[in-house]
C-alpha cells in the first residue's frame, strides 16, 4: 500500500517512532482510540484510579477496560514500521548470515524477518515450519524494499490464533480474521468476509478521500489561524496603548486614594486611642483599688499570723478590738470582681474602600446583638420573654461572646414606672430576659449592652386584660324559649343584642349579651325554615340564609317578612355578611364553592370563586365576614385556611394551615373581624377561637382549654370587644373578653 519513492529514512522522520510520554523509541505501541500511540508502559502510568486515560497530546478521556494498559489495541502498523526503519539504516554496513553469521548474505524470509547465505536459505526452505516462507534473493529485497516497503513486510499474525496469519477481514464484525477463525467464529452463513488485500484496498480508496477532507479543514485552519494572529498583533499594540493609559490613571488614583486613607485612617486610629484610653483609665482606676485591697489583707494577715505564733496572751488580747475592727473592715471589701472594661476590640476591614470611602469600623463590643422572639400581645399576669442573640459571628467564639459584655434591662410601664428585667444566661450564646406585666396598656422594653441599645430595642409590648370566660347562657339541649338546637351562626344586632341562629329548631332567637331572651324569629308562611346565618343592616332588616329551601330571607327588626331572593341560583347558603362600604349582600354557597353577591333588594350582582385549592379557589366555604374596609373574609373549611378579597371578589391573600399549632387550623368556620381590624376564627375541630391581625398573623388563642369548647361555629365580636362563640357541641353560647 506505501508508495514508491526514495529509501524509507528520506520518507518518515525517525521522530515518528519516538513516544511522546518517554521520548523514547516506541516499546510495544498501543494506539488509543483518537489515533495517538505510546509505549505500553507508559500507558500502564497514565491509567487513574477510575480506570481512564487521559490522552497527553488532546487531552480525550478513554475508559480501559479491566485488564487496563495492556488490553489497548497494539499499533501494528507503528511495530512493523521499528524494525523495517531498523534493517534500512544498517544497509551500508557488512552484514553476515542470520543463520550461520559467518556466510555473506544472500536471501532474505519476509515472513522471519531473517537475512541468510545460500547454504542457511536452502536449510530454512527445506524446514516444514518455515516451508512456505518467502525467500528472496537480497538485492531483489532491497530494491522491492525502497519501492513499495509494504511488499516486504512480514505478515500480521492473527490476534487470537497467533500461529496463523491475517489473510481475511470480517465485515460483519469489522476485525482481521485468519482461517482458523473462519472456521470456528465466522462461518459464511452468518458472516461477511473477503480476502484482506481487497479490503485494505477499498479502504484505501476511502481513506484518500477521507484524507482530501483532512486536508480541506487543515487549510481552513491554517487560513484560521492566519487571522487570529493579525487580530493577536493588533491586540498586542492596543494593549500596549492602553496600558500605559491605565497605568497612568492608576497613578492618579493612586495618589487621590492615598490621600482618603490617610485622612479615615487617623480618624479611625484617633477613635481607636480614645477608647484605649477610656478603657486603660478605668481598668488602671480598677487595679489601683485591688492593689490596695490585696496590701491590706496581705499586711493584716501577716500581723495577725506573726501575732498568734509570737505574741502572749496578754499581747494578743491587748490588739484584739484593733484586729476585729481591721479584719471586719477588710472582709467586707469587695475582692470578686469583673473587669470595669472589655478587653475587645477589633478593626473590621470594609470590603470596598472606593465605594463607601472607608476603611471600616472599630468595633469595642465583641458582635452585634438583636432582641429575638418577643410576643408582642400578652396578658395580664403572664410572662414576658425574650431572648438576645447575637446577629453576626465574630473574633470570639459565640459561647464566649455575651459574657463578656454587660446586659441590662428594663420595662418601662404605662404609668411611667421603669422595672428592672432578669437576665438569665442561657451558656449558648443567648441570654433570655424574663418579667412578668400586672398593667395593661403598652409596656416599652429597653436592652443594652455596654450600655449600648441593641438592635430593635426598646421594644413596645401590648399587655391587654387576662382572658376568661365571663358568660355563657342555656346550657340545655332543647326547643323550647332559651334552649338551642344545633346552633350555626350568631351575630350582633344593632341594639347590641346577639342574633342566634338555630338550623333544627327552625329559628332565630336574641339575646341579651348576658343571656337574658328578647325575641324569637319564625316565619310561619315559609315550611321547612332552617336558617344557618345572618346578618343585619344598619337599619335593622336582618337577613337569613335559609338552608332548607336554599334562598335568602329579608325581615325587618320585628320579624315581619319583607322578601326571600336567590332561590334557584344557590345551591346550598351558609355565611351571609353585608358589605359597610357598599351596602352588598354576600352570600357564602357552600354546594357551588362559590361567593353570590347581591344587593339589598335580592338582584345578582356577580359570584367568585371555584373549587379548588389554588389561589382564590374555594373548597366547601362556611362563613363570610367584612371588615370596615370592604374587604371579605371568608373560611375556607376544607383547605383549612382563611381567603381575603376585595370587594369585588379580586383575591389578596391567604393564611392558616392545616394543624393544631398556633397559626394553624382544623375545618375553621365562623370568622368575625372587630373594630379593630382583628380576626376571629372559631377553630371548629381544634375546639378553640383564635385571632389574627388583619394581615393574618397569629396573635393568640381566645379561650382556654378548661372552658371546654367544643365544636365551635359562629362567632361575633360586641363594641366592647367582647367574643361570642356558638358553642355548637355544647349547645350553649359562650361570650370571652379579650
Amino acid at each position: 500500500m506505501a508508495s514508491s519513492g526514495s529509501q524509507l529514512p528520506e520518507q518518515i522522520d525517525e521522530n515518528f517512532l519516538l513516544c511522546g510520554i518517554c521520548c523514547g523509541c516506541y516499546k510495544n505501541p498501543k494506539i488509543l482510540p483518537c489515533l495517538h500511540s505510546f509505549c505500553e508502559p507508559c500507558l500502564g502510568k497514565l491509567a487513574d484510579e477510575m480506570g481512564a486515560i487521559t490522552c497527553p497530546v488532546c487531552r480525550r478521556v478513554h475508559e480501559l477496560t479491566d485488564s487496563g494498559a495492556t488490553g489497548i489495541q497494539v499499533n501494528i502498523f507503528l511495530n512493523d514500521l521499528i524494525a523495517l526503519f531498523e534493517e534500512q539504516k544498517s544497509v551500508n554496513t557488512s552484514k553476515k548470515c542470520d543463520g550461520c553469521e559467518q556466510g555473506d548474505v544472500m536471501k532474505h524470509c519476509t515472513v522471519c524477518s531473517f537475512d541468510f547465505c545460500s547454504i542457511c536459505a536452502t536449510a530454512h526452505d527445506k524446514l516444514p515450519a518455515t516451508k512456505s516462507h518467502r525467500l528472496l534473493r537480497f538485492d531483489e529485497y532491497m530494491a522491492a524494499k525502497s519501492a513499495d516497503p509494504a511488499s516486504v513486510q512480514p505478515p500480521v499474525s492473527c490476534n487470537i490464533h497467533l500461529e496463523y496469519p491475517v489473510e481475511f477481514y470480517c465485515d460483519t464484525c469489522n476485525m482481521a480474521i485468519c482461517l482458523r477463525c473462519i472456521a470456528l467464529d465466522h462461518p459464511l452463513t452468518k458472516h461477511q468476509y473477503r480476502c484482506v488485500k481487497d479490503a485494505a484496498k477499498e479502504f484505501t480508496k476511502n481513506l484518500h478521500k477521507v484524507i482530501d477532507k483532512v486536508k480541506m479543514k487543515e487549510t481552513e485552519a491554517s487560513n484560521s489561524k492566519v487571522k487570529v494572529k493579525q487580530i493577536f498583533e493588533s491586540l498586542e499594540k492596543c494593549f500596549q496603548r492602553e496600558e500605559e493609559s491605565l497605568r497612568k490613571h492608576i497613578r492618579q488614583t493612586i495618589d487621590e486614594i492615598t490621600r482618603l486613607i490617610q485622612e479615615n485612617g487617623n480618624k479611625l486610629l484617633t477613635e481607636l486611642i480614645g477608647e484605649y484610653e477610656k478603657r486603660k483609665v478605668n481598668l488602671t482606676a480598677q487595679l489601683k483599688e485591688l492593689d490596695i485591697a490585696e496590701n491590706d489583707l496581705t499586711s493584716t494577715r501577716e500581723y495577725v499570723e506573726k501575732l498568734m505564733h509570737y505574741g502572749n496572751a496578754s499581747q494578743l488580747m491587748s490588739a484584739k478590738r484593733r484586729v476585729d475592727h481591721q479584719t471586719e473592715k477588710l472582709l467586707k471589701v469587695q475582692t470578686q470582681v469583673e473587669p470595669v472594661e472589655d478587653d475587645y476590640m477589633e478593626f473590621q476591614q470594609c470590603g470596598d474602600f472606593c465605594r463607601g470611602r472607608s476603611l471600616g469600623t472599630m468595633k469595642f463590643i465583641p458582635t452585634v446583638y438583636k432582641v429575638d422572639s418577643v410576643t408582642p400581645t400578652v396578658r395580664v399576669g403572664d410572662d414576658i420573654t425574650c431572648t438576645i442573640r447575637s446577629v453576626n459571628d465574630s473574633s470570639p467564639k459565640k459561647e464566649e461572646i455575651l459574657y463578656r459584655v454587660k446586659v441590662e434591662a428594663e420595662m418601662k410601664t404605662p404609668d411611667g414606672n421603669t422595672e428592672k428585667v432578669e437576665v438569665k444566661d442561657n451558656e449558648n450564646g443567648t441570654m433570655t430576659l424574663k418579667t412578668r406585666v400586672e398593667v395593661e396598656g403598652e409596656h416599652e422594653l429597653s436592652v443594652t449592652v455596654c450600655k449600648k441599645p441593641v438592635e430593635g430595642s426598646p421594644v413596645n409590648i401590648k399587655v391587654i386584660a387576662k382572658k376568661r370566660l365571663v358568660c355563657k347562657f342555656w346550657e340545655k339541649f332543647g326547643s323550647r324559649i332559651g334552649q338551642f338546637n344545633n346552633i350555626w351562626g350568631v351575630t350582633m344586632m344593632t341594639n347590641g343584642d346577639v342574633l342566634v341562629a338555630e338550623c333544627d329548631n327552625q329559628r332565630l332567637q336574641s339575646f341579651t349579651v348576658n343571656g337574658r331572651h328578647r325575641k324569637m324569629f319564625k316565619f310561619a308562611k315559609v315550611r321547612n325554615f332552617s336558617p344557618y346565618d345572618a346578618a343585619v343592616t344598619v337599619n335593622g332588616n336582618v337577613f337569613t340564609t335559609d338552608g332548607g329551601n336554599k334562598q335568602v330571607i329579608v325581615c325587618d327588626e320585628k320579624g315581619e317578612l319583607i322578601r326571600c331572593f336567590g332561590k334557584g341560583m344557590i345551591q346550598y347558603p351558609i355565611g351571609i355578611a353585608i358589605n359597610p362600604v357598599n351596602g352588598r349582600v354576600y352570600v357564602v354557597d357552600n354546594g357551588a364553592h362559590c361567593i353570590h353577591i347581591y344587593d339589598q333588594h335580592g338582584n345578582h350582582i356577580k359570584s367568585f370563586g371555584s373549587n379548588g385549592s389554588q389561589e382564590g379557589q374555594l373548597s366547601y366555604p362556611w362563613f363570610v365576614c367584612i371588615d370596615t374596609i370592604g374587604n371579605v373574609y371568608v373560611s375556607d373549611t376544607s383547605n383549612n385556611r382563611i381567603q381575603v378579597f376585595n370587594g369585588d371578589g379580586h383575591f389578596l391573600y391567604t393564611f392558616g394551615t392545616r394543624g393544631s399549632g398556633d397559626g394553624q387550623l382544623n375545618w375553621p368556620r365562623g370568622v368575625a373581624v372587630d373594630k379593630h381590624g382583628y380576626v376571629h376564627v372559631a377553630d371548629y375541630k381544634n375546639n378553640r377561637i383564635v385571632k389574627y391581625e388583619s394581615n393574618g398573623k397569629y396573635v393568640c388563642r381566645i379561650d382556654d382549654v378548661s372552658d371546654g369548647v367544643n365544636r365551635p361555629t359562629g362567632v361575633c365580636v360586641t363594641d366592647d370587644d367582647r367574643v361570642v362563640l356558638a358553642d355548637t357541641g355544647n349547645s350553649c353560647i359562650k361570650v370571652f373578653t379579650q
